[in-house]
């Protein structure tokens, strides 16, 4: 079989497993129902606008967001930003929830990632929340950076393989059932993926682990709970097995003719 097969066949699982969940669930992952969920997404979003933006020192006008899902992250990501939004997904069944809550400067697309239907150089930045893991990045990545303007940034947070129980949940079977985890998803670790993003073409990339908040935290303890997870992130050594990475690097600019 072919490795375009083999990639049209990833792509047909990807769409059926979502499309089956967006038919059981509100929301297609566990984490995005609890409770804690809201205060997830804000702090994600954040931390993604910031990367996106260099830390405010670049102008955002056009994002690009892969994998939106039923477009929860979305919301935020045009609340925390000035830029206009293109929020894409691959399943159908979660863009039509996300058009229910789709707010002004967002506009939804149906794309596959690894053959966007933009025009090369359309974006400041290319960003998202857990889909990385989900994608053959030998063919997403350079298509993500066709669309970025030269200078532009892509800005991801993934789940960090390091984390016990990220590692727990990919490695047996039950728990990946449990969790609705797809046959093909992964998880990253921090260097492995920034050596093979910075082969893929991006430069400046840095990975952060981030995020020690568990979904299943109770609601009254989110506040305490997140003290201490920025602490945590703070600390050598056991920042390392933080729930997320933080990724982040840049298309390389056009350099002069000398």
């Amino acid at each position: 079989m072919s490795s375009e097969d083999l990639h049209r066949e990833r792509l047909q699982r990807e769409r059926r497993h979502f499309e089956q969940r967006a038919d059981q669930f509100d929301e297609p992952y566990w984490a995005e129902r609890r409770p804690i969920a809201l205060h997830r997404r804000q702090m994600r979003t954040r931390a993604l606008v910031e990367a996106a933006s260099g830390g405010g020192a670049l102008v955002l006008a056009h994002m690009l967001e892969v994998g939106c899902g039923t477009g929860n992250h979305t919301e935020w990501l045009v609340r925390q930003s000035e830029a206009t939004v293109v929020a894409s997904d691959l399943t159908t069944g979660l863009l039509r929830r996300a058009r229910s809550l789709a707010p002004d400067r967002v506009r939804l697309a149906g794309a596959d990632a690894s053959c966007l239907p933009f025009r090369n150089e359309s974006f400041d930045a290319v960003v998202g929340n857990a889909i990385l893991h989900h994608l053959a990045l030998e063919r997403a990545v350079p298509e993500m950076l066709r669309v970025l303007r030269p200078g532009g940034r892509l800005c991801f947070a993934e789940p960090n393989l390091a984390n016990p129980h990220v590692f727990l949940m990919l490695k047996i079977p039950w728990l990946r059932r449990l969790a609705g985890a797809t046959e093909d998803e992964t998880a990253f670790l921090r260097g492995r993926i920034r050596r093979t993003l910075e082969g893929l073409g991006l430069e400046r990339v840095t990975v952060r682990p981030f995020d020690f908040l568990y979904p299943l935290v109770p609601r009254r303890l989110i506040g305490a709970l997140d003290r201490l997870g920025r602490a945590l992130e703070a600390t050598p050594g056991v920042r390392e097995i933080a729930g997320s990475l933080l990724i982040s690097g840049e298309k390389p600019a056009l350099r002069a003719r000398s």
